[in-house]
């Protein structure tokens, strides 16, 4: 666990943005924000990462038109994400399922394990922005994104 979240720290350095996209309510659009910030930053030359957090049902792949699935590195052995742009990448529990229609019954143990392997198990490039869409509510996904990243800002 220690291994992971000193892995997390040196992650984080790389980004030098960290940008919250939430809310306490679902369908008001966090989702789309997220996803033409990311790319409206990136067309203006920025290197921008996006990790869709929202595990029980992940919009950004269908928003952007994003499909396949996560491959891995054969020199670091970590998950390479989509890339929707030059430079734009994405993460999703989607795209890493690789099923659009996989369903995720995860509690919070299993979640939070999972939202911290996007940062520490995912060759992200060195980016300006990591963008994080979360789900509605204040969960474990909102919760753990705080913890773990608490220079994000919402």
């Amino acid at each position: 666990m220690e291994i992971q979240d000193a892995e997390i720290r040196e992650k984080l350095k790389e980004f030098k943005n960290k940008l919250l996209v939430m809310s306490g309510k679902g369908g008001v659009g966090k989702s789309t924000i997220a996803a033409y910030l990311s790319v409206g930053l990136a067309r203006k030359g920025l290197q921008v990462g996006l990790m869709d957090v929202d595990l029980h049902g992940p919009s950004i792949p269908r928003l952007l038109g994003l499909k396949g699935s996560i491959q891995s590195s054969a020199e670091t052995k970590k998950g390479i994400p989509l890339k929707y742009l030059p430079n734009m990448e994405v993460m999703s529990i989607e795209s890493l399922l690789g099923d659009k229609d996989t369903a995720t019954i995860w509690r919070g143990p299993l979640k939070i394990g999972v939202i911290k392997q996007f940062i520490s198990d995912i060759d992200w490039s060195n980016s300006d922005y990591l963008i994080i869409d979360c789900p509605p509510g204040t969960g474990d996904e909102p919760l753990t994104i705080a913890q773990v990243i608490p220079d994000t800002r919402a």
